[in-house]
């Protein structure tokens, strides 16, 4: 069945590199939240750090996708029901399947790869450690009630 798989987890949890190592088992492409940023950037259009401009087309590009029936990776926080709700509307207008990959790691391990980071694009850059701590500390564990099914990452592990 065609499947949405919805990342979850703080900046620097490991999404990017597990949707990169896990896209052709899945036979998934990726759509990041980040890319879309970059894309912002170098077109000279929007601004990268408005949620609302990045998400409208993070949502615009998502149902494109979903459109022609491939499975989908969408690689962004989602660290609260509210921010994933978009993503679950549009899988379950097109019929897909919705996995949550939470990525329930410490702290301090999000905190020492956000640390290590030394790029300036999106995804790649180190992120306000406060910030990733507030991402942390108020993501919304997902649900049966949202998901399909969920996959839980912990230090070490895998999906």
């Amino acid at each position: 069945m065609r499947t949405l798989y919805v990342l979850i987890g703080a900046q620097g949890a490991g999404k990017t590199a597990w949707a990169e190592r896990h896209r052709q088992r899945l036979d998934a492409v990726v759509l990041a939240s980040d890319d879309v940023r970059n894309d912002m950037v170098a077109q000279g259009r929007g601004d990268p750090r408005d949620g609302d401009q990045v998400f409208a087309e993070v949502e615009r590009r998502l149902r494109r996708l979903l459109a022609t029936g491939q499975n989908v990776i969408l690689d962004a926080t989602h660290w609260q029901r509210r921010y994933r709700r978009y993503a679950l509307d549009a899988a379950r207008d097109y019929g897909y399947r919705t996995v949550a990959v939470w990525f329930d790691l410490p702290l301090e391990v999000i905190q020492a790869r956000n640390a290590g980071r030394g790029d300036t694009a999106w995804g790649s850059r180190a992120e306000d450690s406060e910030f990733v701590a507030r991402v942390h500390a108020g993501l919304e564990p997902p649900g049966a009630d949202e998901f399909d099914e969920v996959w839980r990452i912990l230090h070490g592990g895998e999906a």
